[in-house]
This record gives structure tokens, sequence and C-alpha cells, in this order.
């Protein structure tokens, strides 16, 4: 019986070391004792960049009520069939499913008008006052509102507008326009950043050829929002696409993209308040251009161009999250020729002063840790 066990043992010694495992003669006689260290599974320390392809350019990232949301500029995942702006889903920031739309384009009824004989349309919700394509969108949950609200801009109309819902997926209702170039005495105006601050306070950050500003909201349950206050300038015009985010009462980020050579970086800066001034690690303020900030992502072999910091978000594993677009190099456009930035999503600690530690380098494959 005990040769029997002998066997035994060391057909597990030799399986141990196949699978790189310890065993040890502990008493001598031949007979050791088979150790299983483990193996550690890549998914339950680990996440897959990008988290989202082929494409969420222009888009968004938040977080709702018990879910995360996400939704694109209006594109073309497969050439010839368009979305009015796709929304996904999440249960936890690194794996998401495509929902549905946060607008839908005007569809036939089937029936024709009696005098023109012209088909008869279904409106749709995609907002009928602008005259091109949504490039740009940021949207927010309200939540002592119960409501999701969204900022949009698009390709043809230097302008702002607004729109709502219930459900972070959409479908949305437009609210019209909000803010044009025209009103602010500028030629451009893009790229809108909704914050919930606190939540009960809320900003629009946006872009101009001037500078990248931030203005506080009016916004009630049922009515279209407004602007409350002057706006103020945070950065150069080199720092666009801003993003804020809110560490505590006196500590806050803004995030943007930023025009490096042939390249885009993401950077950031630190204030104190909401609406700047926002400064690098130098005391440098990024208000008039005299700095662009501290980099935070960069291109890499792989892929170039990160930008588009959506928003930031803080893990119970105590590191911070930022959602971003990235270009794969040799692969910058989709089969239907729209643009192809997939969202990704990396970790981020802070040192004792709260400046970042880690600049990252978007790439394909196993991320860590995973978010909780």
């Amino acid at each position: 019986m005990k040769n029997f066990f002998k066997y035994i043992s060391l057909g597990a010694c030799a399986l141990a070391m196949a699978t790189a495992a310890g065993c040890a003669d502990t008493d001598g006689d031949g007979e050791g004792s088979f150790l299983w260290e483990g193996s550690e599974n890549p998914e339950n320390v680990s996440y897959r960049n990008p988290v989202w392809e082929p494409s969420l350019a222009g888009g968004t990232v938040l977080k709702g009520g018990s879910t995360f949301n996400a939704i694109s500029q209006e594109t073309q995942w497969a050439a010839g069939v368009d979305f009015a702006c796709p929304s996904l889903l999440s249960s936890n920031l690194m794996n998401w499913s495509s929902s549905q739309e946060a607008f839908s384009y005007p569809t036939p009824t089937g029936e024709t008008d009696a005098e023109t004989g012209e088909a008869i349309m279904n409106p749709g919700s995609k907002p009928t006052w602008i005259s091109g394509r949504i490039t740009n969108l940021s949207a927010d949950f309200a939540r002592t509102l119960n409501s999701y609200y969204m900022f949009y801009s698009c390709d043809a109309d230097n302008a702002i507008g607004a729109a709502s819902t219930p459900s972070g997926l959409g479908p949305y209702t437009d609210l019209g326009c909000l803010l044009t170039a025209e009103d602010l005495g500028v030629t451009t105006l893009r790229q809108p950043h909704f914050s919930v601050i606190a939540s009960t306070t809320f900003y629009l950050g946006y872009t101009t050829e001037a500078g990248s500003y931030i203005q506080q909201l009016n916004i009630t349950r049922g009515k279209a929002p407004s602007l409350r206050g002057a706006a103020v300038k945070v950065a150069g015009p080199e720092f666009t696409n801003v993003c804020i985010y809110r560490l505590s009462k006196t500590e806050f980020y803004l995030f943007g993209t930023v025009t490096s050579g042939h390249n885009t970086q993401i950077r950031y800066g630190k204030g104190e308040s909401v609406t700047g001034p926002f400064y690098d690690k130098n005391g440098t303020e990024l208000t008039d251009g005299a700095s662009n900030g501290e980099l935070l992502v960069e291109g890499g072999t792989e892929y170039e161009n990160p930008c588009n910091p959506m928003h930031l978000f803080e893990s119970e594993n105590g590191y911070y999250y930022l959602a971003y677009n990235a270009t794969a190099i040799g692969r910058e456009l989709m089969p239907s020729g729209f643009a192809r930035q997939p969202l990704f999503v990396s970790p981020f600690s802070m040192d004792e002063e709260g400046w970042f530690t880690e600049v990252a380098v978007p790439a394909s494959g196993w991320t860590a840790p995973r978010f909780e």
C-alpha cells in the first residue's frame, strides 16, 4: 500500500514540476509532499485595452445610478450604416456592450401624403436645429434631478446644444441651442464638457480659438439649461477639449488635449476652484498659455494621438481611471471612412501632493489593476 502512495506522490511531483509547482522530499524516503501554489487568471487582476472598439470618437463616458454609460459621436461603425450617437453599457467600466442610440433619425411610416405624394416620416429625435453631424458630446448624471443631461456640438455649426433623458443610454430629448460662437464674440465653439460637481452644481467647459472656458449652468427639471454668470478662461488656445474633476472642496483638476509636434497628448493642471486658476507643478498658470500643464497620456509605437479626456473615475483600490480616445497607427479610419478612435481606460496613482505618478501610453493588451 505504501508503494501505491509512493507512485501517487511521484506522479504528483512530476506534475508539479511540469506546472512549476513545488514538490519536497521532506522525509528523505523519496516520498514528497505536493505543494500547489495556485495560478492567477489575468481577468481576476487586469482587463484588456482598448475597452471598446472600433470607435468612441468624440464621445463620453459617465457613471449613472448603478451602471456606466458611454455615447459616441454620430458615426458609421459599418459602412453605409448610420448611427445617431450609439450608446454602450457597462457594469464595471472595463467590459462594454452595444445597447442603442442616444438619438434617432427620421424613418418612413409607410404612408404617403395624399397631396404631395411624398413619404410621411416619423421625425426622429436627432436635433433639427443643427445643420451637420454631431461630432463632440459630453453627458453626466444629475442625481438630485434624477436625470441625465448631454451637451453636444457639430461639424457645421459653431454652437452647443443640450438634451436630457431619464436613462443614460437614451433616447435623449433635444432641448435646443444653448450657446453660439456669436454669443461669445468668437469664431469657433466646440468640444463641450459637462460636469456635475458635488451633485448640486453644474458646469460647462468648451473651447474657442481664444482658449478654453468654464461656465456655470442653471439646470431645473423639465426646463432647458441656461447659462449662469460669466465664462471663466481656464487655459490657452493650445489646451483644448477640457475635462473637469473634483477631488475635494479645494482640489480640482483640468484635463485637456494638447498638440505636440505631429501627435497629441493629454495633459493636466491643478487648482483650488472649479474655475481655476489651474497650475502645473512649477506653479505656472495655464490660463494664458504660458504652460500646457503636466503630461498624463502620450502616444507610443502602437497607438498615437491620445485625446478627448472624458471623465476621471475614482476606484476603491486607490487608483484613478481616465477614459479617453487614441488612434491605432495605420488604422486611422474605419472602412466607412469615419474616424476609428477606440475607447481606452487607464489607471493612475497620486503622490501625497496630488500629482499623478505615471504617464500612460495606450497599447493593446492586459492592463492592471482592475477597476473596483
